[in-house]
């Protein structure tokens, strides 16, 4: 596959190589990074504290150092770096975000915080709306690939984003941060946690507000800018009640006001989308760790108002009450059994309609170690949905650590079965309740990992095939909603991470994605066939930190029926930092350095050349 875009990619593969001209040191005998072990554990791939050696599936890992490092601002900006992400973007900051995980449609991805889904009952797909999110509150970011219906039910199709906010911890730690830049953006930020008493806490927010640029791309004229100011917040508390019981509540909130265009032309279009996620949950440890249970609720509330100037606002108000409980139990070392339960209810209410639906779920996943260095998992569900009936699910996936030592390869292999249950929106509106059934997947993949640079570094490479069908589209004819749809997505990921190996850390991440509609034998619409992202950081022990990143993105067709293209891009960021004091970090960027004009949707602008400053401060 190649990655060659207008026959400039080796140049720009070449600077961002002399971006950080020094020389290369040979391999050190050094111990692993310590980072890279702390952080083997993931949860979001089967709902417990697991050893990535151990999960089959696809998984990236971003964390709060990844982040500050990076400089990353969005939730967007983070999620284009990982293999087989690409997202869409309406114009700049508070515009429609949509995010494809190996090509699957924004609303077929599960989107958790801190474990409570946070996909809109109110959207009219039933997605999460990206465009406003701000990662300067999130501790860590897990992205699983692949159908995930097992253990995460409706809409893990492409897969699971799981955004986690930071724990509290022993003594109190708190940071700080203040930014400013192009088109007057401002940003401010600050988290805290620690104990009282018993009590672990954590507290946390963040604002940021600017001018922006127009939404409708201002090399066709657009001319107004589009501003937007976004506030959030977020607390956690949790308590040890008795030995090994413990209990925990928070809460996550944001509030976005922002301008758009919508009629390829500037408007004087304002919006509003509103987030809270709150939850609850009562937790048991005991057997030495081989017994844990956890009872819980989660709540999500969503309210958008979109405002044209012309036929005044449109509002839309989505809930989610759910009620779950899980146990996992471990009777021997090569063993173990999930069982879990949940019910769910949503509401939808807009200016013109008002329903609910709700759905009950039980699955089931086991665990086998039958030889050191093999982890088998396989599970079951079944859910049971107020409006479309029954829906049964199954998984399986594996994973082979061959040999042992910190370079011995794991090789992974899934299969996973998806669905998406039709939104609020799909089955009440347009002239009444419409019986439609859920969208359905069958995916599966295969893949190597492979240490190297003595711990400090991982190499990946991943095929995967997914099938869709009953998709819901919209029949313009009939004015309503209709499942017609089917769709394959097929491809292969390269992915590779390196961290504090001799002062550098780098990263790389390659897709080439083959997606089309069945029926029609078109490529998805928005979707880029090839996309790379590779970005090299050096820091120093004086404190300096130099880095660079290169985005390479694949041409597009824009609409379903293949009638408009939009051409690939390339795009080139400088950063640099320096710790003043061990508390005290300076840090800057430019962003789209040679200022590449491009579209990823048509006559909706990106941004061009911007540079940015600002300073973090840790207790």
């Amino acid at each position: 596959m190649s990655f060659k875009v207008g026959g400039i990619t080796v140049k720009y593969l070449f600077l961002l190589g002399t971006a950080l001209s020094v020389a290369t040191p040979a391999l050190a005998d050094e111990a692993a990074n310590d980072s890279i072990a702390a952080d083997g554990i993931v949860v979001t791939a089967t709902r417990t504290e697991t050893p990535v050696s151990e999960i089959g599936q696809s998984v990236s890992v971003v964390t709060r150092e990844d982040i500050e490092r990076t400089q990353a601002v969005t939730a967007t900006d983070v999620l284009a770096r990982l293999p087989g992400v690409t997202f869409t973007q309406s114009g700049g900051f508070g515009q429609p975000a949509s995010v494809f995980i190996r090509g699957a449609e924004n609303a077929q991805s599960l989107v958790l915080i801190d474990g409570v889904r946070i996909n809109d009952p109110g959207d009219v797909g039933g997605g999460f709306d990206f465009g406003s999110l701000t990662v300067g509150q999130f501790d860590r970011i897990e992205v699983v690939r692949g159908s995930s219906g097992v253990l995460w039910g409706s809409r893990a199709i492409g897969g699971v984003v799981n955004l986690i906010t930071a724990r509290p911890t022993e003594q109190w730690t708190a940071r700080g941060q203040a930014e400013y830049g192009w088109r007057d953006q401002k940003q401010l930020g600050a988290s805290a946690a620690g104990k009282v008493g018993p009590v672990g806490l954590t507290l946390g927010g963040n604002w940021l507000k600017g001018d922006g640029y127009s939404a409708f791309d201002e090399r066709l004229g657009g001319k107004e800018k589009d501003g937007f100011e976004s506030k959030s917040a977020n607390a956690r508390a949790e308590v040890e009640l008795v030995s090994g019981l413990s209990a925990d509540a928070g809460t996550y909130w944001t509030k976005a006001n922002y301008d758009y265009d919508n009629t390829g032309a500037d408007a004087l279009n304002v919006g509003m989308k509103r987030d809270t996620v709150g939850y609850a949950n009562l937790r048991y440890k005991g057997l030495d760790g081989r017994l844990t249970a956890r009872v819980g609720y989660g709540l999500t509330d969503t309210r958008r108002i979109s405002d044209d100037a012309v036929f005044g606002p449109y509002t839309t108000n989505g809930r989610a009450d759910r009620f779950e409980g899980q146990v996992s139990f471990s009777p021997i070392d090569m063993a173990s059994i999930l069982l879990g339960a949940e019910t769910e209810k949503q509401k939808f209410s807009s200016d013109y309609a008002k329903d609910s639906t709700s759905i009950d779920s039980y699955f089931g996943m086991l665990t086998l170690r039958p030889v050191t260095g093999l982890t088998l998992n396989g599970g079951l569900r079944y859910d049971d949905n107020s409006d479309f009936g029954h829906k049964t699910t199954f998984s399986a996936n594996g994973a082979w650590v061959i040999g042992g030592g910190e370079s011995a390869p794991i090789l992974r292999a899934s299969y996973g079965e998806g669905f998406k249950a039709p939104s609020l929106y799909q089955l009440y509106t347009n002239g009444g309740f419409r019986a439609l059934d859920p969208e359905t997947s069958k995916s599966w993949d295969v893949g190597v990992e492979q240490p190297f640079a003595e711990g400090h570094g991982t190499f990946s490479v991943t095929y995967f095939d997914r099938k869709t069908k009953n998709l819901i589209d919209y029949d313009l004819a009939e004015w309503n909603y209709y499942n017609v749809g089917r769709a394959r997505a097929k491809g292969v990921e390269l992915g590779m991470q390196v961290s504090d190996w001799n002062g550098f850390d780098m990263s790389l991440s390659a897709t080439y994605l083959d997606a089309t509609n069945e029926d029609t034998g078109k490529q998805l619409a928005r979707r880029p066939k090839t996309n790379l992202y590779a970005s090299l950081d050096k820091h120093w022990s004086d404190g300096f930190r130099l880095g660079a990143d290169l985005r390479v993105g694949g041409g597009r067709y824009d609409d379903v029926a293949n009638t408009y293209y939009l051409g690939g891009n390339v795009v080139v960021g400088l950063r640099t930092a320096y710790d003043v004091t061990r508390n005290i970090q300076l840090y800057g960027r430019v962003e789209n350095l040679f200022d590449e004009h491009y579209e990823v949707v048509r006559t909706y602008g990106t941004p061009g050349r911007a540079a940015y400053a600002g300073v973090r401060v840790k207790m």
